[in-house]
């Protein structure tokens, strides 16, 4: 009879401890560690040696085509043309850490 108490009075604390788990232990996202966080900053400053003269590139290109665009159609497609220059201008011109960090998988 002995025994039998100690296994109930193990089996109960066991399912209490699960139950009781600390805020902590639940959070959906973990804690970005400190090696992480510099490899992110690392892969960022490496990249913009390519992406930002890419990006200077790509913008003046778009620049020579709304003029082309603007001279062929004597001004009439002028809405359309600005997409060249909003789409090779606009956005992001230097890359951050934050965008090398990755996102938790989510479950559909």
């Amino acid at each position: 009879m002995n025994s039998s108490r100690w296994i109930v009075t193990l089996l109960v604390s066991a399912l209490l401890t699960g139950t009781c788990a600390p805020e902590g232990w639940a959070e959906d996202t973990p804690q970005a560690s400190a090696a992480a966080e510099s490899g992110s900053t690392t892969a960022a400053a490496v990249s913009n040696i390519l992406y930002v003269p890419g990006k200077a590139i790509v913008c003046g290109l778009s620049g020579v085509a709304w003029t082309v665009t603007m001279l062929l159609t004597f001004g009439a497609l002028y809405k359309e043309s600005t997409n060249f220059v909003k789409g090779g201008c606009g956005g992001q011109w230097i890359l951050t850490a934050d965008d090398f960090k990755s996102e938790p998988a989510r479950a559909y």
